[in-house]
């Protein structure tokens, strides 16, 4: 295998990257672009060898609640985690583009590359499976507290320390398994891919008549990368929050009607928010994203704390769970967004500024993120996804939120 460029270009002498042509007529170097045909498919492939691994251990350690249907879990489980495999990816190639540059010249830079992405999808995968690892303790704890009755409590506490120690074990064999796997997944893709693994690729050459023009547009369209990878950002958060949401609406049908006109409300709302920051953005909207981001975090502190005063379980505190934890994380961080933002017209109103620019490599990898935690809050929203557990140590599914 040998480190190719991501997009072989030429011109001049010495083999230059062709790149945008100013108005003195000089070449100025294109800006690197994400390497999305090298990303998906590496992250595709941990991704789903590493869940074959998870749910595997599961149910060898004895993990019955969540073993049911063990091909579908690993599906299911598998394509959920793919967006945090693909930031994964994103990340270890950002840090070899900024150690090597948008060129592997050399095997040392090409192999240190290949390392980095095994290793930022292990550490993916490894913190997947300890989460995993954790919730099937709690399960069959929950299971040995429903077994106290029929139980002496020494003969409970050790079965509870015995599963602990069995998850424990598990984990360290399944870090060590997901190891060697990624580095196998990752010689497998990059030589399927002819022996390329491209760090970044080349964006074109602009044509050169209109290069004048390009070239007294540049710095606005650089000052307004750092607005709009922000507002990005935001969108994706809101368009998230709206599929949890959507999702916990069937649920929240059979109890109580009200709950689910508010989520499908809530949902439309984040998506016209979401709209509008893809455009160009007023005080205005800014301030509707605002008050709709801020309004369910306050909600769902006061429902599980002390319990809302109406509805059919009022005054009862109710349980916390992936879905709203994901849904309120996003929320915080699109309130956080829409703050900056504001405060950023302000001073721009004041004292014109030019923002921040973030490379292609951080903006991919921040939306990545965002998706991510979509991703994990719908699936912990779908019913039969993911388990939870009553107070009587039966295995059912809740929709708290």
């Amino acid at each position: 295998m040998t480190a190719v460029p991501a997009g072989q270009v030429s011109g001049g002498s010495g083999g230059a990257a062709t790149g945008s042509v100013g108005e003195a007529g000089a070449l100025a170097p294109a800006r690197p672009a994400v390497p999305w045909r090298t990303i998906i498919p590496l992250a595709a492939m941990m991704a789903y060898a590493d869940g074959f691994w998870m749910v595997s251990l599961r149910g060898a350690v004895g993990a019955i609640e969540r073993t049911q249907e063990p091909f579908l879990s690993w599906l299911r489980e598998s394509t959920v985690l793919l967006p945090l495999f693909v930031a994964a990816v994103i990340a270890a190639l950002a840090l070899a583009l900024r150690w090597f540059g948008p060129v592997l010249a050399g095997r040392k830079a090409f192999f240190t590359t290949a390392l980095l992405v095994a290793a930022a999808g292990t550490v993916a995968g490894a913190l997947t499976l300890a989460a995993s690892e954790a919730w099937d303790y709690a399960l069959q704890h929950n299971l040995m507290g429903a077994l106290h009755h029929a139980n002496s409590v020494q003969s409970v506490e050790q079965l509870d320390q015995a599963s602990l120690g069995l998850q424990l074990a598990a984990f360290g064999y399944g870090a060590a398994l997901l190891l060697a796997t990624n580095l196998v997944v990752t010689g497998w893709t990059v030589a399927i891919q002819g022996g390329r693994l491209e760090v970044s690729r080349r964006a074109k050459a602009s044509p050169p008549k209109k290069a004048p023009q390009r070239a007294r547009r540049r710095p606005q369209l650089a000052g307004a990368t750092g607005m709009d990878l922000r507002q990005r950002l935001a969108a994706v958060a809101l368009f998230g929050c709206a599929a949890i949401h959507i999702a916990v609406i069937p649920d929240h049908l059979n109890h109580w009607v009200v709950a689910s006109a508010f989520f499908l409300a809530l949902a439309l709302a984040e998506v016209a928010g979401g709209v509008l920051l893809l455009g160009r953005t007023g005080q205005n909207v800014l301030v509707g994203v605002a008050a709709a981001s801020v309004v369910p975090p306050l909600l769902w502190l006061w429902s599980r704390t002390s319990g809302l005063p109406f509805g059919p379980n009022a005054g009862v505190p109710e349980p916390v769970g992936l879905a709203d934890l994901a849904a309120g994380l996003l929320e915080l961080g699109t309130l956080a967004i829409a703050v900056v933002l504001l405060r950023a017209r302000r001073r721009r109103t004041a004292k014109p500024e030019r923002p921040a620019t973030a490379s292609a490599h951080l903006r991919a990898l921040a939306v990545a993120g965002v998706i991510a935690v979509g991703s994990l809050g719908v699936a912990g929203a779908i019913p039969g996804w993911l388990g939870d557990v009553d107070t009587s140590g039966n295995t059912t599914h809740t929709i708290p939120h």
